[in-house]
């Protein structure tokens, strides 16, 4: 049984990014918790003024929150796999980071999903948005999808591997557990500095790669002296696949991942789902 939580804004790109989750798992048992998070320090003093008199901050704020979440979860359930899918709705008053944090330790959740705005550039799509948040501070598998991508079923996934990225057998499991249940190919794309004798990282991967994955289920490959960040806008670096899958297991990985310094000052969009399994 997976467990998997569903972030919404309430706005259309949330709501995109939980269809696309509810397709992507539909013939897996889940239990899936749909989260509104009203950010604590988000509310104006008109919030003060409007509640009546008996009748506290939090009641006024959640109430509505709860309201519009309830029709959004019957919505989800009409595109539901009634057999093996289940929701719980959850509205909380805290600090965004905070709230999603705690309900991951409380449900023992396994993925987070949720949606990004499109944007002038790469680094305002996910650094400036809450998908950054999550992605460096939370700890999690965590799906995020474009906005406006229609579902299309992962045939291909293609894994961006930087120089000192390392796929263990943990998350290679992760990864084979995703592949297998979509039937899906795996590429993956070691991006290397022409500097760096990486031979026996090479030789590692394919390695662990074979001992847990059909050798005719996936290519491997390495690309020279192109920032790791451009496979997330290239069409020619993500040809053919349906999503995009990165490692995130150190401190700052985030960080260098989209720094001024990797020049990706590009004004496209994240062009595909984009997976980030942590370790």
């Amino acid at each position: 049984m997976k467990k998997i939580l569903l972030l919404t804004d309430f706005s259309d790109n949330s709501i995109n990014a939980m269809n696309y989750a509810l397709k992507l798992f539909y013939n897996d048992f889940c239990d899936f918790f749909v989260l509104n998070v009203q950010d604590s320090l988000s509310y104006a003093s008109d919030d003060l003024m409007a509640s009546k008199s008996g009748e506290s901050l939090y009641e006024v704020l959640i109430l509505e929150n709860k309201n519009k979440l309830k029709r959004i979860v019957d919505c989800l359930k009409l595109n539901a796999n009634d057999r093996l899918h289940t929701f719980k709705p959850i509205v909380d008053y805290d600090l965004f980071i905070a709230a999603v944090k705690q309900t991951i330790a409380k449900e023992n959740i396994e993925y987070v999903v949720m949606g990004t705005n499109g944007a002038s550039n790469l680094r305002e799509a996910i650094m400036g948005s809450n998908a950054l948040k999550i992605l460096r501070h939370v700890d999690c598998n965590t799906l995020v999808v474009p906005e406006g991508y229609q579902y299309k079923k992962p045939n291909t996934i293609l894994l961006a591997l930087d120089t000192d990225d390392y796929a263990d057998h943990k998350t290679v499991i992760d990864i084979m557990e995703l592949i297998h249940n979509l039937g899906a190919f795996i590429n993956v794309v070691r991006f290397v500095s022409s500097d760096n004798n990486i031979q026996s990282k090479i030789n590692l991967d394919k390695e662990l790669l074979l001992e847990l994955i059909n050798e005719n289920r996936f290519m491997y490959k390495t690309v020279s002296n192109i920032p790791l960040s451009n496979v997330l806008v290239d069409e020619d670096l993500s040809k053919d696949a349906d999503m995009i899958t990165l490692v995130g297991q150190f401190k700052g990985f985030f960080e260098r991942l989209f720094s001024d310094s990797s020049k990706t000052k590009i004004s496209k969009n994240l062009i595909l789902p984009l997976m980030i399994f942590h370790h």
